[in-house]
């Protein structure tokens, strides 16, 4: 089943590490077979990938834009997801988790991303709902079993 981009004035979206950016109307691509495409708009910057979250989105953006880094990155991300899933306890959560690491085993790296996106929205919603003095705890060594419980993780 072929994959129907439409993109935006002006958009990006990065085809198999090829950045594509459209002209100033509406358009749409076809992609017919399988490839590595992420949106302009859902790329993380590196200065962005502050928590523990957006560490592992990071890194297996990283591996979606560059095969190199997919060929190295599998160790790193695995263990950082396997951290991840005993860190949350909410089972949708670990879920999202569990779905991601799924899809980084098939190497289909966008739906990977696609699935800590919510993730990343209930990461956000514990931090900021984080007394101040815990703060800074989760900055330094990420989010623990303790701090995750604490704010109903």
């Amino acid at each position: 089943m072929a994959l129907k981009l439409r993109l935006k004035p002006c958009e990006r979206v990065v085809i198999n590490g090829c950045v594509v950016q459209n002209e100033n109307r509406r358009y749409t691509l076809t992609i017919s077979n399988f490839a590595q495409i992420i949106r302009g708009s859902d790329i993380l910057q590196e200065e962005d990938a502050v928590t523990p979250v957006r560490r592992a989105y990071f890194l297996i953006q990283s591996m979606l834009l560059d095969p190199g880094v997919a060929a190295a990155g599998s160790g790193p991300v695995a263990e950082m997801m396997a951290q991840l899933y005993t860190t949350f306890t909410r089972p949708d959560v670990q879920d999202r988790i569990a779905r991601a690491m799924g899809h980084i085993g098939e190497r289909d790296y966008y739906k990977a991303l696609s699935a800590l996106r919510p993730v990343m929205e209930y990461e956000a919603t514990l931090l900021s709902a984080a007394p101040p003095a815990a703060a800074p705890s989760f900055q330094a060594g990420g989010i623990g079993h303790h701090a995750g419980q604490q704010a109903g993780g």
